[in-house]
């Protein structure tokens, strides 16, 4: 395949690089260094020219409290930027992939949400990231919308990198809080790539959740973190106040994989073990 990434530094963007170069694809990536998403006539010549079968869109704003600081800026990366690339993949007769988030369904449910589930986000960037998957069914042809969040991955010096976030904490301070009232699906972003890759080559389409299986609050995630870590500090369950954000998070972000798992096509391993793979390749 050719393809044309978005997102290339990121810790989804870096695996889904890696993945294309083993097998031999033609990838042309950008990171926000190099590209201007929200200029639709540099998009537009930059695809016309490279002419993918597939575009993979990762790159986002997704600091979830500049976004309520800054409309505009996210919705020039989130929204337009995501137009843009879905005018573009239908000009070309490409298939276009767009990261989307768990945050989209908002609040609602205590059990997983499925793509069945209605949508109702309750804070900007989640609210930028449905107006993205709007655009693309608007826009494209050929698309392929994946839902998921919590993620885990990416070498140690990524700036967004979760686990070696909390491995530096743990090893300043001896008592670690962690909310017990947020809940999610931790996802390996080696994992996700791999199943992105699988539904790119069987030729699917539509909106999918993917993460890894089974759910955790974030007291249970940084728990079994800094077990596999092989340290000893105490984690202390706290409520999510004890963390003041400018947006509104939802208290249930954990996904069941329900198209995966119609199709008979579900490669996500349960997230305790998608972690301890990370971590023992990573650190040991």
């Amino acid at each position: 395949m050719k393809i044309f990434l978005t997102g290339s530094s990121g810790i989804l963007g870096t695996e889904l690089l890696k993945i294309a170069e083993q097998n031999n694809h033609t990838i042309l990536h950008f990171n926000s260094s190099n590209i201007d998403l929200s200029d639709f006539s540099q998009i537009l010549d930059r695809v016309n020219n490279f002419k993918p079968d597939v575009i993979i869109h990762c790159a986002a704003m997704t600091n979830v409290d500049l976004c309520e600081d800054d409309h505009v800026a996210a919705l020039k990366i989130n929204v337009l930027g995501t137009q843009n690339l879905a005018i573009a993949s239908t000009r070309n007769n490409a298939k276009i992939v767009y990261i989307s988030s768990c945050g989209v369904y908002g609040n609602g449910k205590v059990t997983p949400y499925n793509e069945l589930d209605s949508t109702n986000p309750i804070n900007y960037h989640h609210f930028t990231k449905l107006e993205g998957e709007k655009r693309i069914k608007e826009h494209s042809k050929d698309y392929l919308i994946v839902r998921t969040g919590w993620l885990f991955g990416g070498s140690k010096e990524h700036r967004k990198n979760f686990v070696e976030a909390r491995r530096n904490e743990a090893l300043k301070t001896a008592v670690l809080n962690s909310a017990i009232d947020k809940k999610g699906s931790p996802t390996y972003t080696l994992e996700l790539a791999n199943q992105i890759f699988f539904l790119l080559n069987k030729q699917y389409a539509g909106t999918f959740n993917i993460v890894n299986e089974g759910s955790a609050t974030r007291f249970d995630y940084v728990s079994e973190i800094i077990k596999l870590l092989g340290l000893n500090n105490e984690i202390k369950g706290v409520d999510s106040n004890l963390f003041p954000r400018k947006a509104n998070m939802p208290d249930n972000e954990s996904l069941e994989n329900m198209n995966l798992n119609l199709h008979q096509i579900n490669q996500m391993s349960d997230w305790r073990t998608a972690l301890k793979s990370y971590i023992t390749n990573t650190y040991y």
